[in-house]
């Protein structure tokens, strides 16, 4: 396990964090452990992007929308 330290932290972020921690039972140090755990599991609205486009295009050839569009033309 690494250890991590926070330096400057704001007496109010401080304060808020200690209130936070304390309505879930929780020591400030498993508080924070929590919080920062859950943001390392979230993917980054890059990776997020990313996987769309990748989905997107593996679904959809450029031949596929050009037929899509030629259909809806011949229905017009």
């Amino acid at each position: 396990m690494a250890t991590l330290y926070v330096r400057d932290l704001s007496e109010e972020a401080l304060t808020e964090l200690k209130i936070r921690a304390a309505r879930n039972r929780q020591s400030l140090q498993a508080y924070a452990r929590t919080l920062l755990e859950q943001e390392a599991a979230t993917p980054s609205l890059d990776d997020v992007v990313a996987r769309i486009r990748e989905r997107v295009t593996a679904r959809l050839s450029t031949d596929d929308v050009l037929d899509e569009v030629d259909r809806g033309r011949r229905r017009e």
